[in-house]
């Protein structure tokens, strides 16, 4: 059955060209209605437009290569002598999009907001077409417009359908659709105002109220909303039917958690929590300190006091426990465990002859050449690069103990040095989204973190099947063999210290840590919201659930093999925000900085570590624990 592209509400009736209502004749007993949405007209448009995008990125590449991607405005590139082919190519990828757009405005009608991009995209197309120097001046936007294109398909692929109800009925009976007046929608949407003001937008689903005998979680979810009505879902129909135990959902900003404890107002369990210390999506890029900054202060229960605490703990690799630990106590149970792997773009490798990199000696070598071809290696500094670097390495944060830094050793400061001239003597980008540039074959290799995988699947059909991902480059060693470990960070699942219910909390953490629990989620979540949903669940049993393709989830695992986790101690916080500001101190330039004198990344890196211990020592002081020396 066809529909035309509406946005208000409209009766249809299944029916033939002619008009005349379909009649099924139904026998006694239980009939099953199936109905499925599919493409459509729009699956040939879809198409056209994804072959025009692919031919608008080669366009892009061939143009940075002479150009690159910030041109000179008053150097002549003679783009027209050197690219002979590209007037023709701009000519066939227009006649597409032409064709695309004509299609479009007949299934969709003239009025659609669909139109605008390819439109867009067709009149700048028609000015190269006159005169391809004029890519020096609209490069930037043409970018931009070849990027809105490829959204575009990211938009139409879903094609959604609401329907309010389905009616079947005999062929004598006439339909009456009540509550479909004028009057009766003004006193709808006055209802919706009202209850606007007293419903309690952080409480999700049904609330349980306080009994006698009666045992009530309070459990607060720090990620989105889709994800709290699921959880809430799974909670009712599986953890409260099999305990007995009533749990409360409440989706709240994770920054107050601290502070509602204080103030008596916290919950019972709080899961998905990430770094608090600043903006909570943080923990993409920095280590996740606060399971351990909160047990230090008392606010969560240490987990190890459970008897079973060792039998739970094999449901997650040893590399995501480290990081809410400290001194014999694990103050959390990891929830999603990420860490950096390397992607790549397979068609643009293939055309300038360059083999995936496994070592830093072999991507010094791709960056050479990417760079002669007007490319770059896009790896954005953060934590996790760094960790990687220095474990590969050999290095440490902290000494055994972890009373104080280990970043003043020389293999920590050969690493830092090479850390910077990743972004000095090669001029990596340090601010662009990586995502963005490898989308468009700016950066045909990567380093990012694995989840990356899920958004180019869904916001980058444009280069579906031209890109892959595996291991990060490594360090070879005497035996020759590839050390390719990295860092990893994760979210935490805790219960807090003054709960009147700590084995139930436990027992809910144990639940929901579960592999059958975590699958269900994880598939839920993805048919919800789709690939990009997928989870990056800690628990490796879980992972393996998931619908991952088979080559895919082998070189994850090999990943995973060789993660390490980023340990965090008291001061912690001052370690990477301490080696942050130093690796800008050496990767900015002294104009842009007033500094007359050099910075090497030896002096610098030195100095910050006296600061990182000075914080250690205070910490270590004020929570009463021995300090370095002493």
């Amino acid at each position: 059955m066809s529909n035309s592209y509406e946005q208000s509400w409209r009766e249809e009736t299944f029916q033939d060209e002619s008009g005349n209502p379909y009649s099924f004749y139904l026998e006694a007993g239980t009939h099953t209605l199936r109905m499925e949405v599919v493409l459509g007209d729009m699956a040939e448009i879809i198409s056209t437009v994804q072959e025009a995008v692919q031919q608008l990125n080669s366009i892009y590449r061939q143009v940075i290569y002479i150009t690159g991607v910030a041109p000179d405005q008053y150097r002549d590139y003679q783009i027209e002598a050197t690219l002979p082919g590209l007037e023709a190519q701009l000519v066939e990828t227009k006649g597409l999009l032409d064709e695309a757009l004509a299609a479009l405005e007949i299934t969709a009608g003239n009025n659609s907001d669909k139109l605008t991009v390819l439109r867009t995209m067709i009149d700048q197309l028609e000015e190269l077409i006159e005169d391809q120097e004029r890519f020096t001046e609209v490069i930037a936007s043409y970018k931009v417009n070849v990027r809105a294109c490829g959204n575009w398909i990211t938009q139409v692929l879903p094609q959604p359908l609401q329907i309010d109800r389905i009616m079947v009925y005999s062929p004598d009976s006439k339909t009456e659709i009540e509550g479909d007046s004028w009057l009766s929608r003004a006193g709808y949407e006055i209802q919706r105002l009202y209850y606007s003001f007293i419903v309690d937008y952080n409480q999700i689903g049904n609330v349980v109220e306080e009994g006698e005998d009666s045992k009530i979680l309070t459990l607060w979810i720090g990620t989105g909303r889709d994800q709290a009505n699921v959880i809430k879902s799974l909670i009712d129909e599986r953890f409260t039917n099999e305990t007995g135990i009533s749990v409360n959902v409440q989706l709240v900003d994770m920054n107050t958690l601290l502070r509602a404890t204080l103030a008596g107002e916290g919950p019972d369990v709080a899961i998905q929590v990430a770094n608090t210390n600043g903006i909570a999506g943080a923990v993409l890029h920095t280590g996740n300190d606060t399971p351990v900054n909160y047990g230090l202060r008392n606010a969560v229960l240490y987990l190890t006091q459970f008897e079973d605490f060792e039998e739970i703990t094999e449901r997650f690799s040893e590399s995501a426990l480290v990081p809410f630990s400290f001194d014999g106590a694990t103050y959390a149970l990891p929830d999603t465990q990420t860490f950096p792997m390397m992607f790549y773009r397979k068609d643009i490798l293939a055309e300038i002859g360059l083999e995936v990199p496994t070592t830093w000696s072999e991507v010094k070598v791709a960056m050479t050449v990417l760079a002669k071809n007007q490319m770059e290696f896009g790896m954005l500094p953060s934590e996790q690069i760094f960790a990687m670097l220095l474990f590969q390495n050999g290095g440490e944060y902290y000494t055994a103990n972890g009373d104080a830094s280990a970043l003043d050793s020389d293999v920590a400061v050969n690493t830092f040095k090479e850390y910077c001239e990743y972004y000095t003597d090669y001029k990596l980008d340090k601010a662009t989204s990586v995502e963005e540039r490898f989308r468009t074959g700016e950066c045909p290799i990567i380093i990012s973190d694995y989840t990356t995988y899920n958004n180019l699947q869904v916001s980058a059909p444009d280069i579906a099947g031209l890109w892959d991902f595996t291991v990060v480059p490594g360090v070879e060693q005497e035996d020759g063999s590839i050390l390719h470990t990295t860092g990893s960070t994760g979210l935490a699942d805790i219960i807090m210290a003054d709960t009147e219910y700590p084995q139930e909390c436990w027992e809910f953490l144990k639940w929901w840590t579960d592999a059958e629990t975590q699958t269900l989620y994880g598939r839920e979540m993805e048919s919800l919201m789709g690939a990009c949903a997928r989870v990056a669940t800690a628990n490796l049993e879980a992972l393996g659930n998931l619908s991952w393709p088979i080559r895919d989830y082998r070189e994850i695992m090999e990943q995973y093999s060789q993660v390490q986790g980023i340990p965090q101690v008291p001061g912690g916080y001052y370690s990477w925000r301490n080696l942050n500001n130093a690796f800008y101190s050496v990767t900015t330039p002294a104009s842009d900085t007033g500094r007359t004198a050099v910075v090497t990344p030896r002096e610098e890196l030195m100095d910050k570590v006296l600061y990182i211990n000075a914080e250690i020592d205070y910490k270590r002081e004020e929570f009463g624990l021995p300090i370095a020396g002493e």
